[in-house]
């Protein structure tokens, strides 16, 4: 009989360590984070967005034959989204004076605007509510307005923000698409590794990955705004409820179905699984449309305070949930292939993987082994879910068709049934979908992303990773 090669891989033989075993790669991950945690430290943290705005409004205020030197944008102490700009005014045939403007952001409650103009305070004290609309309206409403005043407003170098270091345009460039390309490479990563788990284990690919993720997707949702109606805080604590919700909710949902679905079908022939995960996958689509209802729902944006990185022509951003997101996928990545191997759980899934039969002699039951892998591969999914609602906002239930292809391109490039290889897919697969979409636009990306699948089927059809023996049919007598 074919014999199919092992497909953990590439995981380590060596006999698994005690729990200290695990402590570097805990100083590791916390090694980190601490980088991260320093880094963010280091950026600029004033909203560009509202620096401009504020600078904008001093041309209007100082009239039309002012020339203005802007010596310093800072926060307030009382408010951080309190700006307040101080600048130098000459006017012809008077002296210069130096004042300052302070501008007040916040949530509107009409348009839902979390970095709405609310209020402004100069030297002469609050405008008023009839002269702040007006000056919206008719003056930050006016691009060509706003085009003139530039030219009358000096920012003095030591008032520009700055980042970790000075780039030129090319690099910058270049490093904003790689920042960019954080939240791709993370949900990709997660949904590659996910599809590759259940894929090493049983030679079988589950196209129902893309719904199971977004039961991860409406669970952040749900959790999030339940935290934030419950008072308990914005941010990081709206943050930490989603992602509970929806890791929670998800691998029950895993557990159950693989119990169900999954258990009874994985170790025959592939045909009845095939046609069980596409008909799974319609079933969960119209449970979130009826359960959730059909139309898009989104999520205010959360940490989403642009940071300075770089500064130069071209100043590279990024927000801390972008930078959340990638470390959450990091640690969720190496904690799989480089932790759960050694555990004992990992072992039991490699042995089952390589000789099913032989595993069940030794004392291992391969039913709870698939049970717990699909409920610990739901629970990846929910995180790449996760990653969708809180980087991008916008949840809908039939997007898991795509995010099911896109798994099954992320795990067959970077190699079939190989662990390492689904998270590589991954990588390549966020990579490649942001450099198309900075060079070519949106509009062909995806027709892009299932060619290449197309191309790495027929000229390397077991992926970069994996190995010939892979695409063999297993054996189903072991």
């Amino acid at each position: 009989m074919t014999r199919r090669a092992p497909s953990l891989a590439r995981a380590s033989t060596r006999p698994a360590p005690t729990g200290w075993g695990r402590l570097p790669a805990s100083l590791a991950c916390l090694a980190v984070l601490a980088f991260g945690l320093s880094i963010l430290a280091a950026c600029a943290v004033i909203d560009p967005l509202n620096r401009e705005t504020c600078i904008s409004l001093v041309p209007a205020l100082e009239g039309p034959d002012a020339r203005v030197t802007v010596l310093a944008v800072a926060e307030t102490p009382e408010r951080r989204d309190n700006l307040r700009v101080r600048y130098r005014v000459e006017v012809p045939g008077s002296p210069g004076r130096v004042t300052d403007l302070v501008c007040a952001f916040g949530d509107e409650t009409g348009s839902g605007d979390r970095r709405a103009l609310l209020g402004v305070r100069t030297a002469d004290g609050d405008l008023g509510p009839s002269r702040l609309y007006f000056l919206k309206r008719f003056w930050l409403g006016d691009p060509a307005a706003l085009a003139d005043s530039a030219t009358r407003i000096v920012v003095d170098p030591a008032a520009d923000p700055h980042g970790l270091t000075t780039l030129p345009a090319d690099a910058a460039l270049w490093l904003q698409r790689g920042v960019d390309a954080l939240a791709p490479c993370a949900l990709y990563a997660l949904l590659g590794l996910a599809c590759s788990l259940i894929w090493g284990l049983v030679g079988r690919v589950n196209f129902a990955f893309g719904d199971i993720a977004t039961l991860g997707a409406y669970g952040a949702l749900i959790g999030a705004l339940a935290v934030e109606a419950a008072g308990f805080g914005e941010g990081g604590a709206m943050v930490a409820g989603g992602l509970v919700v929806a890791v929670a909710v998800t691998a029950a949902w895993g557990a159950v179905l693989g119990r169900v679905v999954f258990e009874p079908l994985a170790f025959r022939t592939t045909r009845p699984l095939l046609v069980a995960t596409v008909g799974l996958s319609i079933v969960l689509q119209e449970f979130i449309a009826r359960s959730q209802g059909a139309r898009d729902r989104f999520l205010p944006p959360i940490l989403n305070r642009p940071l300075m990185v770089a500064d130069g022509p071209f100043p590279v951003m990024v927000t801390p949930m972008r930078l959340l997101i990638a470390a959450l996928a990091t640690v969720a990545v190496v904690a799989v292939l480089g932790v759960w191997p050694r555990t004992r759980f990992g072992r039991a899934w490699r042995a089952v993987a390589d000789d099913r039969a032989m595993a069940r002699l030794l004392g291992i039951d391969p039913a709870r082994v698939l049970v717990v892998t699909f409920a610990l591969s739901a629970a990846l999914a929910a995180l790449a879910g996760a990653v969708l609602t809180l980087a991008f906002g916008g949840t809908s239930f039939a997007m898991g068709t795509l995010l099911g292809l896109k798994a099954v391109v992320a795990a067959v490039v970077g190699g079939i049934g190989s662990l390492p290889g689904g998270a590589l897919g991954g990588l390549l697969l966020g990579l490649g979908e942001t450099l198309w979409s900075a060079v070519f636009g949106e509009e062909w990306r995806d027709v892009a992303v299932l060619a290449a699948l197309a191309a790495v089927l027929m000229f390397r059809p077991a992926g970069l990773l994996g190995t010939a023996a892979a695409l063999e049919e297993p054996d189903l007598d072991r």
